[in-house]
């Protein structure tokens, strides 16, 4: 990789340039983006991989849990609201159940489109990470 400001020979792995200073971060990864070797190429494989095999597993799981779910509000409906026992109880299991669901459903989204957001525009995001308030260069007091 040669340096942008000097010309000078560089390699990816080097974080500034050993002639003139610059820093090469942003230069040497999107070096890597537009050139990626073949580490980079065979992690980027990887990742999918895990990715689908994770989407593969949540699924599975999400539907075992719903259809425990459903068992369970299944025995709560036949032994104490249809029975007749404790229907009010019964009643109030179930609606409980429900809400804890959707709650849990709400926060798994919410956090599934988050990480989709910060995958879509990381650029933003490292720049909300980096930055640090700075106090003002004059003080408004007066003299």
């Amino acid at each position: 990789m040669f340096c942008p400001n000097c010309g000078s020979n560089n390699t990816t792995e080097q974080k500034f340039c050993r002639s003139c200073g610059l820093n090469l971060k942003q230069t040497a990864i999107s070096l890597l983006a537009q050139f990626p070797n073949a580490e980079y190429t065979d992690l980027q494989k990887k990742e999918r991989m895990l990715e689908k095999f994770g989407n593969i597993a949540f699924t599975g799981f999400g539907v075992a849990i719903i259809t425990a779910i459903g068992a369970i509000i299944y025995v709560i409906l036949s032994k104490m609201v249809f029975s007749g026992t404790q229907p009010f109880a019964g009643i109030l299991m179930v609606l409980f159940i429900f809400f804890a669901v959707l709650s849990l459903g709400y926060v798994v989204f919410s956090q599934a489109l988050k990480e989709k957001r910060e995958k879509l525009n990381p650029r933003l995001n490292s720049q909300k990470a980096n930055f640090v308030p700075r106090k003002p260069l004059t003080d408004e007091a007066a003299f």
